[in-house]
């Protein structure tokens, strides 16, 4: 048995290789291959995960990523399974926190009268994009022969399929946002708000499907029971917060000892966060809402340069992270050819299912094509739906190594399309709507992520 310290040592050993693998994978992929930094990241973190090189064995310390082992006694006999999770607790714990600190900087720096200026068409297009890709993937999981509908429980993978593909990764969109300082634009506050409320129907939708899962019935006294608590929890969240963010941003900054305002402001973005989970939301969802209360405040102005440090440490270990539960080898040998085909349908059902709603409620192709751009990846959502699953013993590996091909798919793909389509310039507002010739109540200024590309990432 190892002693704490020693295991202390080992987790430091290793988060150390997470951020040095960061750090280079984020410098190649900017410096070289001239696309977001995140994309180095992800690609870093496949290459260091247990299904790659952290799988292989250094001599007596073993393989430096492992995937964890499950202990259990079964009849007083000693069982050993592989974790749900392919990395360890303690990482995955760090991916999470990670995402949380992202999505609070992200609502931070939204603008918050846009925001809600953008609501309509923001809620418009996540309908879409919920409603187009949740069909698309329940249809093709049936045609594939992984679900069928002889029993309810034989149609629960087509659902969780389904649920997956609805998904928008808030996380990524706002890191490729940011990095173009498009956070406070027409079509970038309608994507972060759409992507918002994505996540919200997501989860609602999974949360049905788990209920079915364990019961194997569902009931619509149960279903909207469900929605009005969590859609009540983040009105309530959004408009409480920002009925007393002034109050709250007096409160903290307040206090004069050293680190004492950004030291508070995130544990309110933990609160928040936390909260959200118990009922039933994502925590990015929770510290978004609160970050976008408080944008408009002082506090904001005091914590943003600290925030952006803190955030250039620990965001790139959420793309690492996610990128070391990808099984390349496992997506080849299962079930390929419905990971392609259900990677293709993840892409037309985004760009369809949020693009043309788009164009009925203000903004033209340019500005519909960047936000279908912005829906696409599915990231850490899609995953979370994924491993649910997967732990639930509703979907098989095969499934589960599908779901991540499509997600791995979108997530590359997104940034290196969003970036160009950002870059032509040129409005995306309809001509004659009277946002189209709106000045961003903010100047530009540097966002996380943002400057010389030696600092990037």
């Amino acid at each position: 048995m190892e002693s704490p310290v020693e295991l202390a040592a080992e987790l430091i050993l290793r988060l150390a290789v997470i951020l040095i693998a960061a750090k280079l994978g984020g410098e190649f992929a900017q410096r070289v291959l001239r696309i977001p930094a995140l994309l180095g990241e992800l690609g870093a973190g496949i290459a260091i995960g247990p299904f790659a090189l952290g799988g292989i064995a250094i001599g007596s310390f073993g393989p430096f990523f492992e995937i964890p082992e499950i202990i259990e006694v079964v009849d007083g006999a000693i069982r050993h399974t592989e974790a749900i999770l392919p990395v360890a607790p303690e990482f995955f714990f760090l991916a999470q926190l990670a995402a949380v600190l992202l999505l609070f900087e992200a609502g931070l720096e939204t603008n918050r009268a846009q925001f809600i200026k953008y609501a309509r068409p923001a809620t418009a297009v996540a309908m879409g994009g919920v409603i187009l890709p949740f069909g698309l993937g329940v249809v093709a999981t049936l045609m594939f022969g992984f679900a069928d509908t002889d029993s309810i429980i034989g149609f629960l993978p087509a659902l969780f399929v389904g649920t997956a593909m609805t998904a928008t990764s808030v996380g990524i969109t706002a890191r490729v946002l940011a990095d173009m300082n498009k956070l406070h634009v027409p079509e970038g506050v309608t994507v972060l708000g759409a992507a918002v409320v994505d996540d919200v129907l997501g989860l609602l939708i999974l949360t049905v499907v788990i209920g079915i899962n364990e019961t194997g019935e569902v009931s619509a006294g149960s279903i909207v029971f469900v929605a009005l608590k969590a859609i009540g929890f983040w009105l309530g969240l959004t408009i409480v917060g920002t009925l007393l963010s002034n109050y709250i941003s007096r409160g903290v900054t307040w206090f004069k000892t050293t680190g004492a305002v950004l030291g508070l402001a995130l544990g309110i973005a933990f609160l928040a966060a936390g909260v959200a989970e118990l009922f039933g939301l994502a925590m990015i969802i929770g510290s978004y809402s609160i970050g976008l209360a408080l944008s408009s405040t002082e506090l904001r102005h005091r914590i943003e340069e600290p925030m952006r440090t803190v955030n250039q440490f620990v965001v790139p270990v959420f793309f690492v992270v996610i990128g070391m539960q990808v099984d390349i080898p496992a997506i080849i040998e299962g079930a390929l050819l419905f990971g392609v085909v259900l990677s293709v349908l993840a892409i037309v059902s985004k760009l369809l299912g949020a693009g043309v709603p788009a164009l009925f409620v203000g903004f033209n192709r340019v500005g519909s094509w960047r936000i279908a751009l912005g829906m696409l990846p599915r990231g850490e959502v899609a995953l979370i739906v994924a491993g649910i699953g997967l732990g639930a013993g509703v979907i098989g590996s095969e499934i589960f190594g599908v779901v991540i091909m499509m997600t791995l798919v979108t997530t590359v793909l997104a940034p290196l399309l969003l970036v160009p389509a950002f870059a032509k310039g040129g409005s995306g507002l309809r001509k004659g709507e009277p946002d189209a010739t709106l000045a961003p109540e903010r100047p530009d200024e540097p966002v996380a992520g943002s400057g010389s590309p030696g600092d990037a990432g």
